[in-house]
């Protein structure tokens, strides 16, 4: 998610290979040079799938291209006791939208958090923008509750939630923010780990939401550097894993889940718990530079696809290489029965720490990218986290990239329509969709 830029970088030569590090896959190897936008098979236009809708001639996967809403596995209203301890009011009715927020995201200490590159206050940005552009309305966010210790313990080891809880050096390590091991412990516990609870309750629930309703966004969250026993750049908590295993006891059967991690840095805490926990059926494809953090060797083997990239590197190169990516996600991997993805920010080009060189253009398209191919081609539900990113501009992508998802895909006229029958895809097995 992040590091402070005081830590040194690599110089040595970043690995470009991208390939499936798993030995019961694939092994691809991609070029070197510039890459061209090729679409992915399987993709189809926005003109395609409207012009199907007009002709009468939806089928298979048209249907699947007409609204995310139809990807839902679980009828609506049927994960309320599971997800009662993380929602933060009345569980959402058929018409509100499925994006978590809390204002409690939002970390200010006295101007303390100003030492670190991070904006930390830059969700409710985020929401003001929404809100402004007409995006979202007042009341249709999903509030969230923060994870209690019961619901931590389900990853975390008492030892290191006894650390975070009552050791200042703890917190030091995770927000790499020298100055609060001179404040009181309470302090830090009500402006910082507090917060960081909320997050992992957001993306804990809107888990849980995109299954009901085939899509959902937290405003917050992508914590991907916390493991069981270890917080790190700004990560004490390991909200995705977390949220992976709620949302199989919530379902009662076996889900593949698959983490498409598309931040700056290498999900090195997502990771290590994938191999240490250990948490089946988890396969993840990971972007990030390697020259920077954490440069975590033994978290790879965990890793489905890596994709190795270069500082510097910019929209056709990236954006190629996960079209790539992509496709051999397609050809190798199980279909997923959900996707949560890592959309962090710090790719932008002047991003000091996550060192790459993407415009906010090309981040838009990224997004988009990602949530045509859970739509079109894996066919299933996904839920999306905001993860790092260090610009001044980070607030501003980030809205533009959400306004377009909600364009692109209708996404609140998607729940308007298919509110009333929310439950009819929750038979969808793998027999019943084409494969990838």
């Amino acid at each position: 998610m992040l590091r402070s830029p005081c830590v040194a970088f690599c110089p040595s030569p970043c690995n470009f290979n991208l390939h499936p590090v798993r030995k019961s896959f694939r092994r691809f190897q991609p070029w070197r040079s510039k890459v061209t936008f090729q679409p992915i098979v399987g993709m189809r236009s926005d003109a395609d799938v409207n012009a199907s809708l007009t002709s009468g001639t939806v089928t298979g996967t048209a249907s699947a291209a007409a609204g995310f809403a139809s990807l839902a596995l679980l009828p609506h209203g049927s994960l309320i006791s599971s997800y009662s301890d993380v929602c933060g009011g009345t569980w959402p009715g058929p018409t509100q939208l499925p994006v978590v927020y809390h204002p409690s995201y939002n970390i200010s200490f006295f101007g303390i958090e100003k030492l670190h590159p991070f904006d930390s206050c830059k969700y409710s940005k985020v929401v003001s923008a929404l809100k402004n552009q007409g995006v979202l309305s007042d009341g249709q966010t999903v509030l969230p509750r923060a994870a209690s210790m019961e619901v931590l313990a389900d990853v975390h080891t008492q030892d290191y939630l006894y650390k975070i809880h009552h050791h200042n050096f703890t917190i030091v390590q995770v927000t790499e923010l020298a100055a609060l091991s001179l404040i009181p412990n309470k302090l830090l516990q009500w402006r910082i780990v507090t917060p960081m609870k909320f997050h992992v309750g957001g993306t804990i629930l809107a888990t849980g939401l995109a299954l009901e309703r085939g899509w959902a966004i937290n405003l917050g969250g992508g914590m991907h550097h916390a493991s069981a026993s270890h917080g790190m750049g700004w990560c004490p908590f390991d909200d995705i894993v977390l949220a992976v295993r709620r949302v199989r006891k919530a379902a009662g059967r076996k889900m593949v889940v698959l983490f498409i991690d598309l931040d700056a840095h290498q999900g090195n805490g997502v990771e290590r718990d994938k191999l240490h926990l250990p948490v089946e059926d988890l396969h993840i494809v990971d972007f990030y530079n390697a020259h920077i953090f954490p440069k975590d060797d033994e978290a790879k083997p965990a890793i489905d696809i890596a994709v190795e990239l270069r500082s510097g590197a910019e929209d056709d190169e990236i954006l190629g290489r996960l079209h790539a990516a992509l496709a051999v996600a397609a050809a190798t991997l199980p279909r997923p029965d959900l996707v949560i993805y890592n959309a962090g920010t710090d790719v932008l080009a002047g991003d000091q720490l996550g060192r790459l060189g993407m415009s906010a253009g090309g981040v838009v398209q990224r997004d988009e990218t990602v949530w045509r191919w859970c739509r079109d081609v894996a066919r299933a539900p996904i839920v999306m986290t905001l993860s790092g990113g260090y610009t001044r501009e980070s607030a501003g992508v980030i809205t533009a990239s959400i306004r377009n998802l909600f364009e692109k895909f209708n996404l609140a006229k998607d729940i308007a329509m298919d509110s009333g029958s929310s439950g009819s895809s929750g038979s969808k097995t793998m027999a019943e969709a084409p494969g990838p």
